[in-house]
């Protein structure tokens, strides 16, 4: 669970970003809930973050959604 910026991942917590978008140790809103962007994904390029979940079957049922996220740095 060790993220790219060395803290360990937290559900309702953690969240993987593009750090060329948002840059990592920022405070960001999404949904009604703070998140720290912590990690870098494979995949997350661009205006896109993962939220990190606790099991897959947390992630399956989250899904993918369209949301505001807002920086609040």
């Amino acid at each position: 669970r060790s993220t790219s910026t060395g803290a360990v991942a937290t559900a309702r917590h953690t969240i993987a970003v593009d750090p060329r978008v948002i840059p990592y140790g920022s405070r960001v809103l999404v949904g009604g809930v703070v998140y720290t962007a912590e990690d870098r994904g494979g995949g997350v390029k661009g205006n896109h973050i993962d939220i990190f979940f606790d099991t897959h079957a947390e992630t399956r049922q989250y899904g993918t959604r369209t949301m505001e996220v807002l920086l609040l740095q």
